[in-house]
């Protein structure tokens, strides 16, 4: 949809699009503590150029990016309109992965790989600049919070086992973090375009979705880097299990998920279950150890088969 000129039209008829993409652009310039809503801005994107069309879905967010430009000039809030404007290609990347038949799991890794560049590059820039790169920021984030929580003589020791823990799995944390975003953009987008018309997402529900049978090797291999216990082997390994522990609680997720429509529990119950399991210490422990046991017990395959049996 363009004018004229072939620039985007303003979507009149599609205002409510236009407000609900703007939303998680324009509220945390108008108050920096609500930035978190920047993780909600590539579903909003995706969802309006899918359900919309390329044509209106692009115009809706154009100029959904534009109303943020313009409160971020008056309130001076330029860096956090670049954080939140950095979310909009995952959308883009989100949307084309649904509109050209992907699997979710390749589009996954394209908006990983785009996170990971643009985190990499934004630290790059810090450190030449003299600025506090992601990890700094967040290991200053983590004193202030446990200078909050703890007493000072105890902060002091937390605070030190916590950076030692920190500079040995940064990388992990970061993939894991940017995994977690990733996904839960992925699965909100499928869901939402599921429950308006199951036509328009071409992927499978979640609770049929499993990591690649191969990883589980990657999954040994950095166990057994761990358990060696020599530096800095060993870190390397940490980090792998981390990481490859992460996409297996992922699959327990979904094989719980499965099992809980399996056995047809109304929709509170299931809300109860869930809520009880990632509530726990050892619940997200539990999940990720029954993911790895499905890449041998195949629970949801061997569901399946004794339901398709008469």
């Amino acid at each position: 949809m363009t004018d004229n000129h072939g620039r985007p039209a303003f979507p009149a008829g599609q205002l409510p699009a236009l407000v609900l993409t703007a939303a998680p652009l324009v509220l945390p310039l108008l108050s920096p503590g609500l930035v978190w809503l920047h993780s909600l801005v590539p579903f909003t994107v995706a969802y309006h150029m899918v359900a919309l069309g390329y044509n209106q879905g692009r115009a809706v967010v154009i100029w959904a990016m534009l109303a943020a430009a313009i409160i971020a000039l008056v309130s001076g809030n330029l860096l956090i309109l670049l954080f939140g404007l950095s979310m909009v290609p995952l959308g883009y990347i989100l949307a084309r992965g649904i509109g050209l038949g992907e699997t979710p799991n390749w589009t996954g890794i394209k908006g990983l790989a785009y996170l990971a560049c643009f985190w990499l590059v934004l630290g790059a820039f810090a450190g030449a600049t003299g600025n506090p790169g992601p990890v700094q920021v967040f290991q200053e984030n983590m004193d202030h919070t446990l200078a909050e929580v703890f007493e000072p003589e105890d902060a002091t020791a937390v605070m030190e086992n916590m950076r030692r823990v920190i500079d040995r799995t940064w990388p992990a944390l970061f993939t894991m973090s940017l995994l977690t975003l990733v996904w839960l953009n992925l699965m909100a987008t499928h869901w939402l375009l599921r429950g308006k018309d199951p036509d328009l997402s071409p992927w499978p529900e979640f609770k049929h979705w499993r990591v690649p049978e191969h990883f589980v090797l990657v999954a040994a291999l950095g166990l057994l880097l761990w358990l060696i216990r020599l530096e800095p082997v060993a870190s390397v390994g940490i980090n792998l299990v981390l990481v490859l522990g992460m996409l297996y609680f992922m699959q327990g997720l979904g094989i719980m998920s499965f099992l809980l429509a399996h056995w047809r529990l109304p929709p509170l119950l299931r809300g109860a279950c869930y809520a009880l399991v990632l509530l726990q210490a050892y619940g997200p422990v539990l999940l990720a150890l029954l993911g790895l046991a499905d890449v041998r017990l195949d629970v949801r395959g061997r569901l399946s088969d004794q339901t398709k049996q008469p």
